[in-house]
């Protein structure tokens, strides 16, 4: 009986583990998308930060340019991807 507890809390913690990943890549994912937003915000009409710092950002924004450009062509609901991610019905 021991073994079986056991198994179940080491099967539980990995799932559990595995789902706390997938909500940290989620919200990495976000963080990176606000990043690009405050850098590249002046083309929605946001303030946008000072010119020289824009520009010393800009070679770590080649990545997110990458994204933004695979994200804008599937244009998914947001709201309806975070409830796939957390399971929301």
């Amino acid at each position: 009986m021991k073994g079986f507890f056991k198994k179940l809390s080491e099967v539980l913690g990995g799932m559990l583990r595995g789902m706390s990943v997938d909500y940290v890549m989620v919200e990495l994912r976000e963080l990176e998308n606000v990043f690009a937003l405050l850098l590249l915000g002046s083309f929605i009409g946001l303030p946008s930060p000072p010119t020289p710092i824009s520009l010393r950002l800009l070679p770590y924004m080649a990545r997110e340019l990458l994204v933004m450009q695979r994200l804008s062509s599937r244009l998914d609901d947001m709201l309806a991807e975070m409830a796939g991610i957390f399971e929301v019905t």
